[in-house]
């Protein structure tokens, strides 16, 4: 039977800088098939951002190739990932709602599927009436779900997740567990998440062992 794979990564090697450059990998090859749930598990520093970053498109290797369309790719990446950086990106200002509906904005969809996709968001993260909360006044863990809750606004295919329960107490990082598990029983989506919290590694589908590199 074929497997149909989401995102591959063929021969793909990244190093940075140019003179005594520093590799971070060299010759990968890895596919992350569609509806399954990947955990990148390795210490600081193993490469994990890396490589969700050259998944996503964010990054180039210098040799090899990820599989993906080449045209349009900020549209591309819009419509298939939902990305959850450790910098969160959310706007402290803005309400629970406005952060949710930014990237629908983006994508230009019509006021009033906005406000609707927006609510069931807010419903699924079990917050339907908090979502004239400034952000701002959130604590960490309640941002993390909000940013998580951002990423799904367009129902990407794809999740990407760098270390969503870094620093995380366990209520929190329980929480945030859970909905992203909820997710992707719900909606079957590719989901990748670099950590090294055992408690995401443990629902995980598959464990890819990102190992930091000895110069």
């Amino acid at each position: 039977m074929a497997v149909n794979y989401a995102v591959r990564l063929e021969g793909v090697s990244k190093s940075y800088g140019e003179v005594s450059a520093h590799r971070i990998f060299e010759s990968v090859n890895i596919g992350f098939r569609d509806g399954e749930f990947v955990a990148l598990k390795g210490p600081i520093g193993s490469g994990k951002t890396t490589l969700l970053n050259m998944v996503a498109g964010f990054l180039k290797p210098n040799t090899g190739r990820v599989r993906m369309p080449e045209k349009e790719l900020a549209v591309f990446r819009a419509k298939t990932f939902g990305i959850v950086p450790q910098t969160q990106n959310l706007v402290p200002e803005l309400t629970i709602a406005q952060n949710i509906e930014l990237p629908l904005i983006f994508q230009n969809i019509p006021k009033g599927d906005r406000a609707r996709r927006v609510q069931e968001v807010l419903q699924r993260i079990g917050i339907p009436k908090m979502g004239n909360r400034i952000v701002g006044t959130l604590s960490v863990g309640e941002r993390e779900i909000i940013a998580i809750a951002r990423s799904i606004a367009l129902d990407p295919p794809i999740m990407l997740l760098d270390e969503p329960t870094e620093a995380l107490d366990p209520v929190m990082t329980d929480m945030v567990v859970a909905f992203v598990k909820s997710d992707h029983a719900l909606k079957k989506k590719t989901i990748i998440i670099a950590t090294h919290d055992d408690r995401v590694v443990k629902i995980a589908h598959t464990i890819v062992q990102v190992k930091k590199r000895i110069p």
